[in-house]
C-alpha cells in the first residue's frame, strides 16, 4: 500500500472512529472479542473461558466471536475506520505495527500495571508487538518454524536426520530411486511460500531490510543461495513438480501419504497431520531447521518466529475492562503456563519454560529453543506486501520464470519503491 493510502486510512481513522454502544447504568459493561483463525480445540476452550469469566462476575459481560483468519486484515480496516467493532482482538502480532501506527489500536502503556504484566512475557517478544515505542499487543502464543520429519521413512532408508541443506540434498537421490521426495513445501502465490522461503532466508544470515530499513537486502547472497537451493531440490526432483502451486492443505496431503519426508513446518504441524489427516504422530519428530553448511549473510543464523497477539482497538469505550478481561483469559488462565499442542503454539509466558513444566508436544524442547532464539518478520506497516512480493519471487524461479538472482532483484526492486514511501 503506498503511503498515501495509509494517510488516507489514518485520515479516516480520525473522523470516523466512534462507536454508538454506550454503557448502560447499573448493567455489565459489554465487551466484545473476535478470534481470528484456531482450531475447533481453541475455539472450545474460549467458550467456556468465555462463560466462566462471565459467571464469576457481575461488572463485565463478554460476547465471543470467530472469524477466519485470511479475513483479518480486512476486517480490521473496515472495523476501524467505522470505529465499530470488538473490543478485543487476537490477530496475527504483524498488525500492532500497522494499526498501532494508525491509531487503530490502544496502546498497553497506558494500563497502570502493564510493567507487571510484561515482565511475565518472555523478554524477546516485545519488539515485535511494538511501534514508536508503545506496546500494541500482548504476545500470548509462539511459532518457531522448524522441520517436520517422517521418521519413519528416515529409518526405513536408513537415513540420518539432516543437519545442513547439503545433507538435505545427499538424501535426495536415495529417495527418488524409491519413488519418493526428500522435501516438499506450499509454493503457490500466497504467504505461504514467503513463510517457507524466510527461515531460509534467516538461517543463512540473511535478513529482509538492510539495516536502517532504507533497502531490501533478501536478494544478498544470502537470499540468492537460499533459493539456488530449493530450485536445486526442485530440478533434480527431490521436491514434487507441482509444489510450485501447492496451497497449504496440498502440501500437508502430500506429507502425510508420506510421499515426502521433509517439510518447514512450526508447532501446529503436531495437531494438524494427527487430526485433519490420521497420521501417527509416533512417526512424526520435529529438528531445528537446517542452514547452509558455512554462513552466508552477515547475520548470525536465527530461526523465523510468528507470534499471535491479543489486542484492544482504539476505538473502544471500555478499555480498562477490555484489559481485564485480556489479563484473565490470556494471561491468568492456567492454559497458558503449560505448553499444548492442542493450542497449536507455545505459550509466551515465562513461567511455561520453568523446570519441570510437561507438555504434550512432540519435541517440546526443539519447539523451546527455537522460540526463544526467534526473529519474526520486520515490523514494518507494508509487510503485508514485502511478503506478497517475495512469494512472488520464490514462485517464479521454482518454476522457471526467471533465475533466483533474477526474481530477487525484481521484488527487491518493488520492496525499494514502497521503503521510500516511509
Amino acid at each position: 500500500m503506498a503511503i498515501w493510502s495509509f494517510c488516507a486510512l489514518a485520515t479516516l481513522l480520525a473522523s470516523g472512529c466512534t462507536t454508538d454502544r454506550e454503557r448502560v447504568p447499573g448493567e455489565p459493561v459489554q465487551i466484545s472479542m473476535w478470534m481470528f483463525g484456531g482450531v475447533e480445540e481453541q475455539d472450545r476452550w474460549l467458550r467456556q473461558a468465555v462463560d466462566r469469566f462471565n459467571a464469576a462476575q457481575d461488572n463485565i459481560r463478554v460476547d465471543y466471536e470467530n472469524r477466519d483468519w485470511a479475513t483479518q486484515r480486512e476486517s480490521l480496516i473496515t472495523s476501524t475506520i467505522a470505529g465499530e467493532g470488538p473490543d478485543i482482538i487476537r490477530v496475527h502480532h504483524k498488525y500492532s505495527v500497522e494499526f498501532g501506527e494508525l491509531g487503530g489500536l490502544y496502546a498497553l502503556e497506558q494500563f497502570a500495571d502493564f510493567p507487571q504484566v510484561k515482565a511475565r512475557i518472555l523478554d524477546n517478544l516485545w519488539e515485535h508487538v511494538a511501534y514508536g515505542g508503545q506496546h500494541f499487543g500482548l504476545p500470548i502464543q509462539i511459532l518457531p518454524f522448524i522441520m517436520a520429519v517422517n521418521k519413519a521413512l528416515l529409518d526405513e532408508h536408513e537415513l540420518e536426520v539432516p543437519q545442513t541443506w547439503e545433507d538435505m540434498l545427499a538424501l535426495g537421490p536415495v529417495l527418488k530411486e524409491q519413488g519418493l521426495f526428500a522435501f516438499t513445501m506450499p509454493a503457490g502465490l500466497n504467504q505461504d511460500t514467503a513463510y517457507r522461503f524466510l527461515p531460509l532466508l534467516y538461517k543463512a544470515g540473511g535478513r529482509v531490510f538492510n539495516e536502517d530499513w532504507t533497502q531490501a537486502a533478501f536478494n544478498g547472497p544470502a537470499g540468492i543461495s537460499a533459493l539456488e537451493f530449493l530450485v536445486a531440490m526442485k530440478e533434480q526432483g527431490f521436491m514434487p513438480p507441482a509444489c510450485a502451486a501447492y496451497a497449504f492443505d496440498e502440501n500437508a496431503a502430500t506429507w502425510c501419504t508420506e510421499k515426502a519426508l521433509l517439510s518447514i513446518e512450526g508447532p501446529w504441524w503436531q495437531h494438524i497431520v494427527a487430526n485433519n489427516y490420521d497420521f501417527p504422530v509416533e512417526k512424526l519428530q520435529l529438528i531445528r531447521l537446517p542452514g547452509p553448511a558455512q554462513p552466508l549473510g552477515p547475520h548470525p543464523p536465527r530461526t523465523l518466529l510468528d507470534l499471535v497477539m491479543v489486542a484492544i482497538t482504539g476505538y473502544t469505550r471500555a478499555p480498562e475492562e477490555a484489559w481485564t478481561v485480556i489479563k484473565a483469559l490470556w494471561l491468568d488462565d492456567p492454559q497458558w503456563h503449560v505448553p499444548n499442542a492442542e493450542m497449536l503454539g507455545f505459550p509466551t509466558q515465562k513461567i511455561a519454560y520453568a523446570p519441570g513444566i510437561e507438555s504434550n508436544f512432540i519435541n517440546a524442547e526443539v519447539l523451546a529453543a527455537a522460540g526463544q532464539n526467534g526473529l519474526a518478520w520486520p515490523g514494518h506497516p507494508a509487510v503485508t506486501q514485502i511478503q506478497r512480493l517475495m512469494a512472488d519471487a520464490v514462485n517464479m524461479a521454482l518454476s522457471g520464470t526467471l533465475s533466483p538472482k533474477e526474481a530477487l532483484d525484481q521484488a527487491a526492486e518493488e520492496v525499494d519503491e514502497i521503503l521510500e514511501d516511509y
